[in-house]
């Protein structure tokens, strides 16, 4: 039996933190409102991920907030690298053995999460994130037509790459829009990953949960070919 395609997030699931949230943090560095501004940016990330504020809403009230370009890019994609989630990057070979199976979609940008994951095996064709705007070297905004932009991203995303409904898919997150793809049938199964971010509402309705990258490794090992 063909091995399940596995659909895995990326911030506080792949990755310790919120990686907008940490852009924020660098960004606003010399800010003298620095404190309240990222408080704010959280505080939107947790309503969009629990489902209390519609994504494209908390997306772009976020980014409205920032203003940064392709060096700090640059700069969180390197501090990106030191604050994966542990056990990722010593899992590498097992990462270059599944890749074919892997897929990351996320809400976050592509303009970083692939720089930070294909050293690790991952496929660049495999990763799914939304896409920044650019004017020279200054971001612009965002492309706010991009599936991933709003909420039931993920389902039309899986949808369009053909792994689902009917192919078995495994979902793994933190944040409503995970929880999506066991909602609407493009995933048989939901794993909450709980090690960075733990949302009532997603780990009351996930099927398996996992603490540890370990722990997910484990299911995922003894769930992918039964």
């Amino acid at each position: 039996m063909p091995k399940k395609p596995i659909i895995l997030d990326f911030d506080s699931t792949l990755c310790a933190v919120e990686s907008l949230d940490a852009l924020a943090s660098m960004v606003l560095a010399d800010d003298p409102d620095a404190q309240a501004k990222v408080a704010e940016i959280e505080r939107l990330t947790n309503l969009g991920m629990s489902g209390e504020l519609p994504l494209s809403e908390s997306l772009a009230r976020r980014l409205a907030t920032l203003t940064f370009d392709r060096a700090h890019v640059g700069q969180l994609v390197q501090s990106l690298r030191h604050q994966l989630t542990p056990g990722l990057v010593e899992d590498r070979q097992w990462i270059e053995d599944q890749a074919e199976h892997l897929h990351v979609v996320s809400g976050g940008f592509v303009d970083w999460i692939a720089p930070v994951l294909t050293p690790l095996g991952f496929r660049a064709e495999h990763i799914h994130a939304n896409v920044l705007r650019w004017d020279g070297d200054v971001c612009v905004g965002f492309d706010q037509d991009h599936p991933l932009s709003r909420n039931g991203g993920k389902p039309e995303i899986v949808h369009q790459l053909g792994l689902g409904p009917n192919k078995g898919a495994i979902a793994v997150g933190d944040g409503i829009s995970d929880l999506e793809l066991k909602r609407s049938g493009h995933a048989d199964r939901f794993i909450a990953f709980t090690a960075h971010a733990q949302r009532e509402v997603v780990v009351q309705e996930a099927d398996m949960e996992a603490a540890d990258w370990t722990a997910l490794r484990e299911i995922l090992d003894q769930t992918w070919v039964s």
